[in-house]
């Protein structure tokens, strides 16, 4: 009896990994939203490394990684105007400081959401935030997407002015991670 339990028990184990699939991660993007009280700035980061770059799909849904982290390199966040570029890298501390991390500390599931809790590096200082990532199925793809806010004054990051007009203390922070079997 034992040894027939053993062989479905493995046998099950066979199967249900049979309908399971890695899917790699394609694409990674990062946004962020500043608002002055003359121009909302939109910017992004499209060379973004993510670790784990490989999760598993099964009929039970998204793998969870244990860990994710995340970089930024600062140097590669572009808002469309080079000046303001260059005053956007100046201000998160470039070049001492040439990356922006998070590193995940939780990740719990519900229903197609994640709620991801971790610590968020910017400018040397480091915060913990919180973020619900949504995932959608399109396809043979899986997009993984969510939102935060942080504020610059919690990094020491200079808020741009322009004629004693100064943008406003929260960022918006998006992000989109496209995965493909």
């Amino acid at each position: 009896m034992s040894y027939l339990l053993r062989f479905l028990i493995l046998f099950l184990l066979s199967v249900s990994s049979a309908f399971s699939e890695e899917l790699k991660l394609q694409e990674a993007q990062v946004n962020f939203i500043a608002t002055h009280p003359f121009k909302t700035v939109y910017g992004k980061c499209s060379v973004v490394t993510v670790t784990p770059t490989v999760l598993s799909q099964a009929a039970s849904g998204l793998q969870i990684p244990k860990l994710v982290k995340i970089e930024i390199p600062i140097s590669e966040i572009k808002s469309g105007d080079e000046n303001r570029d260059e005053h956007i890298i100046e201000s998160l501390g470039y070049p001492t400081i040439t990356n922006i991390s998070f590193s995940s500390i939780s990740i719990i599931a519900k229903d197609n959401e994640w709620t991801i809790t971790g610590n968020l590096t910017i400018k040397g200082k480091t915060k913990l935030v919180k973020s619900v990532a949504t995932i959608q199925k399109e396809g043979q793809e899986t997009i993984l997407s969510g939102k935060f806010q942080v504020l610059m004054s919690d990094f020491d990051v200079e808020r741009p002015s322009l004629l004693f007009a100064t943008a406003k203390d929260e960022v918006s922070i998006e992000y989109k991670f496209l995965l493909k079997p």
